[in-house]
């Protein structure tokens, strides 16, 4: 049930240019039904149930006030900052870590109604040659062979980039250490050069608009490795604003 005045649930993520099964496929992580939460202002918001591992949170706020996100450990404390934002009607995604126990907590600080999507890792939009146009912090998925990440970035403030690189990676509860490849402020054009897939691409900040493709793609020499984690052994779990759990991984984000 919708609360009254909190905007329509996210779509489920865009899968820009549908992988084929094999090497363009990802493996990395659990797969599991989207868990949602609507609410209004500041609010401790629990999911229990999830596979440990990494997994994407899906954000949107309406209003104009601050924004902040933050995972809380086991001693109810905040964790390392997942989103700090004054963006008027936030949007974004960002990455977060289930603990063992499957059972996530997030403190949030925003003005207005919002939603939340927890979603795993494999419904994240992948890249392609295809633009993506978009706003705000984000998780993006690179499934071929090397290629250069053109970014058009159109916001002032900080725009920071990370890459995971998962080949011979073979833990799916945990994500490798990151590279940092942009840290930098304001309006901007980078070219990151990508190895081949499987890579987690992050915007970790990225408030305002920006535009992002693939160029010089090259074919991916050989099949992933990575470590593969099953399907979450709930069953899929029916939520407010997400439609039908048949089909969600290949419908629209937005």
């Amino acid at each position: 049930m919708q609360l009254h005045g909190v905007p329509p649930a996210p779509a489920a993520p865009q899968q820009a240019g549908e992988p084929r099964d094999g090497q363009n496929g990802w493996t990395f992580g659990a797969v599991f039904a989207p868990h949602a939460r609507t609410g209004r202002g500041n609010d401790v918001i629990t999911v229990n149930g999830l596979p440990p591992g990494p997994v994407v949170i899906d954000l949107s706020i309406r209003g104009d006030g601050y924004t902040g996100l933050w995972p809380l450990t086991r001693f109810n404390k905040e964790g390392d900052t997942l989103v700090n934002s004054t963006e008027e009607n936030f949007r974004g995604r960002v990455l977060a870590q289930v603990p063992d126990n499957g059972r996530l907590r997030l403190q949030l600080k925003a003005e207005g109604p919002w939603q939340l999507q927890v979603l795993p890792l494999a419904a994240a939009t992948r890249l392609t040659e295809d633009e993506l146009d978009r706003r705000g912090p984000d998780v993006l998925l690179h499934t071929a062979g090397t290629a250069d990440l053109a970014l058009h970035y159109r916001g002032e403030d900080n725009l920071i980039v990370n890459l995971f690189e998962l080949e011979g990676h073979h833990d799916p509860t945990a994500l490798p250490d990151d590279d940092n490849v942009v840290n930098e402020i304001g309006k901007r054009r980078e070219t990151v050069p990508l190895p081949e897939g499987p890579v987690i691409v992050q915007l970790q900040m990225a408030d305002g608009p920006w535009k992002a493709k693939l160029k010089h793609l090259e074919p991916h020499s050989r099949p992933p490795q990575i470590g593969a984690g099953p399907a979450h052994a709930s069953a899929p779990t029916q939520v407010a604003g997400t439609g039908k759990v048949q089909g969600w991984l290949r419908r629209g984000r937005r």
